[in-house]
């Protein structure tokens, strides 16, 4: 199971059941972006019942955050109206066509907890897919560059000479 496809399937069902809204994965937000927007992760991973096949299985949790501009006429029904339509659509697209159990709604509710979201209207969908992961190959090795980090065993606060600090060593 890729997240990638996992990611780009909600997308589709969620931008064909949304017209005019803007629905991205993991959007910079220092960036401009439409409004409403629903942005979307995959916030948590926790372990499922084993299947006792060999693979990894878990529960994924995914949240879908409605960002809405408050200054829209009747702005407060017109979010919430959104959110239940984002979560019916959650509802009725199940598994998403993936090999992920139906989709299990966890909370449809305000979220206030996004700092860099103050002074917009801000609802959260919650939800959690049941999946496997049978081999490494199945997760694709994200690309990165190798980056040294210094560290000191001097407290906060206290000024380092500049030889006070270590590399870490950078794996190749």
């Amino acid at each position: 199971m890729n997240l990638a496809d996992l990611h780009a399937a909600i997308e589709t069902v969620l931008r064909a059941g949304l017209p005019g809204v803007d629905v991205q994965s993991y959007p910079d937000l220092g960036e401009r972006v439409g409004l409403p927007l629903v942005v979307l992760e995959a916030s948590e991973f926790s372990p499922a019942d084993d299947t006792g096949t060999g693979e990894l299985s878990l529960e994924a949790t995914v949240q879908a955050r409605l960002v809405f501009d408050p200054t829209q006429p009747e702005a407060e029904i017109a979010v919430r109206q959104l959110a239940l339509r984002l979560a019916l659509l959650v509802h009725q697209g199940r598994s998403f066509g993936l090999p992920v159990t139906p989709a299990r709604l966890r909370q449809i509710a305000p979220d206030g907890f996004r700092a860099d979201l103050d002074g917009y209207l801000v609802w959260l969908v919650e939800w959690v897919h049941e999946l496997d992961i049978g081999e490494p190959e199945e997760l694709e090795m994200p690309v990165f560059q190798p980056v040294e980090v210094l560290f000191s065993a001097v407290p906060s606060g206290v000024p380092v000479a500049p030889d006070g600090y270590e590399a870490l060593p950078v794996s190749p």
